[in-house]
């Protein structure tokens, strides 16, 4: 909104001038931009220092008054003066014509005649307006350009025919060029992925932000973006950040995919395993990490189903056992909660694979019977 009410104001102005004057006779008005109808004034907003902008200005000759153009003529327009604002800067335009005027044209040979409805003819050709901006940063800067009109052939009352001046007035502000590159921030780090699906897994980042120093928003993208998937091994995710004026800055990190498969041994099967809260679970497994067999310290952790965000509620250390190879835990549920678990192998920080955990409550001991009661006295 910089400089929008007093642009307004000036704009105003110059639009009063160049329209001043009691329309006697035909007129000729200025076309410099895509809005519907003449429009004589034209705001350029926002350019670099020195730029050098080109414009298309049609001319539009209209029956108005009671003197005319003569049928048959044509208007010819050229630069007959220029306003350039005191910072400097030029303007100039090129030369076109209107015509030949219709037939059908009101006509003032016998005397002055109004026109018989609205008509109106445009150039053919544009005039083409070159300015080149100032050097100096401001706002509000006018270059304006006076056509001069000459009819051919020679008519009746030429002197008369067309009134007022074609003014053409253009406006800009002048900035310095942005040329800084927004700068991303909260970039993650490389992710190491685990997986049982050869297809891949789902990635799951936060993207980064990004600052700039013109622009309060520059846009952030990454390449594959987060809910994509990443296949089997090393993917590099490159993020970019782009502000207003097209300035782009990137950053990379990776995202390396294991292929992972777990072995879990009896009493856990496919389903998973349930156990009596106290009792201890024995836990068997091998494991294999893109293909090559894993050996070595390694953990289980326990995690309650209804808070996997709360990070785990139990880890147990596992032995590794030579022969057979494998890993062996005694997994103590005493201070688990009855319900949901996921038991993990997990190995050099990866989580290799997951078993299903069922903590259930233990039997209620049953009351015994009066009459048993009575049988145990009488023994």
């Amino acid at each position: 909104m910089r400089g929008v009410f007093r642009r307004a104001g000036m704009l105003a102005v110059v639009a009063v001038l160049a329209f001043a004057g009691t329309v006697l006779a035909d007129s000729i008005a200025a076309d410099g931009d895509v809005a519907s109808g003449p429009q004589n004034v034209i705001d350029l907003e926002t350019v670099a220092p020195g730029a050098t902008i080109t414009r298309n200005v049609t001319m539009t000759l209209f029956c108005s008054g009671l003197r005319h153009v003569d049928p048959g003529q044509v208007v010819t327009l050229s630069q007959a003066g220029v306003t350039v604002p005191a910072a400097g800067g030029s303007v100039s335009a090129t030369s076109t014509t209107v015509g030949p005027v219709p037939a059908g044209w009101a006509n003032d040979t016998a005397g002055i005649a109004g026109c018989a409805g609205p008509m109106s003819i445009d150039s053919a050709t544009p005039s083409v307006v070159t300015i080149v901006a100032p050097t100096t940063p401001g706002l509000d800067y006018l270059f304006s350009v006076t056509y001069g009109r000459t009819l051919t052939p020679v008519g009746v009352s030429d002197g008369s025919s067309v009134t007022g001046f074609t003014i053409v007035t253009f406006s800009l502000d002048v900035e310095d060029a942005d040329t800084t590159a927004p700068v991303l921030a909260g970039m993650p780090g490389d992710l190491a992925l685990v997986t049982s699906d050869p297809g891949g897994v789902v990635l799951d980042y936060p993207l980064p932000t990004a600052t700039d120093d013109r622009d309060p928003a520059p846009t952030v993208v990454c390449d594959p973006a987060p809910g994509e998937v990443a296949s089997v091994g090393t993917t590099f995710v490159v993020c970019t950040a782009t502000d207003a004026a097209g300035n782009t800055s990137s950053a990379s990190f990776t995202a390396t995919v294991h292929l992972a498969s777990v072995i879990w041994e009896a009493p856990i099967q496919a389903g998973g395993a349930s156990v009596t809260r106290g009792r201890s679970l024995p836990v068997k497994a091998r494991a294999e990490l893109d293909g090559v067999p894993l050996r070595g310290p390694a953990s289980l952790e326990v995690w309650s189903c209804a808070a996997r965000s709360t990070g785990p509620v139990h880890t147990a250390a596992t032995d590794w056992q030579t022969d057979p190879e494998r890993w062996m835990a005694v997994l103590d549920t005493s201070g688990l909660a009855v319900g949901c678990h996921v038991v993990t192998l997990v190995r050099d920080g990866l989580a290799l694979g997951s078993f299903g955990l069922d903590v259930v409550e233990p039997p209620v001991p049953q009351a015994s019977s009066s009459r048993g009661n009575r049988a145990n006295r009488a023994d």
